[in-house]
């Protein structure tokens, strides 16, 4: 049986962003903003989210992802495929 399996963004107040991958992001989301709420006082908001079928089509696409700068993930979360498409040449 397959389970949804997301892929996500989460973006700090400071502007940094946290690639992620998991299967129950409600409970992600609340683990990690308590967390930065009692570390360091910052919240986080998601950004971006991606289902897929398959833990391994996920855990690919986070793998990449978290490779990206943050130009890149921005024009992500922007749903800029054209800047997207430029900076991947750019960078290969």
């Amino acid at each position: 049986m397959n389970t949804i399996v997301y892929v996500y963004i989460l973006q700090s107040m400071d502007g940094s962003y946290h690639t992620g991958c998991c299967d129950e992001l409600a409970i992600v989301l609340a683990k990690y903003d308590k967390y930065k709420k009692l570390l360091v006082g910052r919240n986080v908001k998601l950004v971006h989210q991606q289902k897929f079928n398959t833990e391994q089509e996920a855990e690919a696409i986070e793998r990449e992802m978290r490779r990206w700068n943050k130009r890149q993930k921005q024009s992500l979360i922007n749903n800029d495929w054209l800047e997207i498409a430029k900076l991947a040449k750019k960078f290969n």
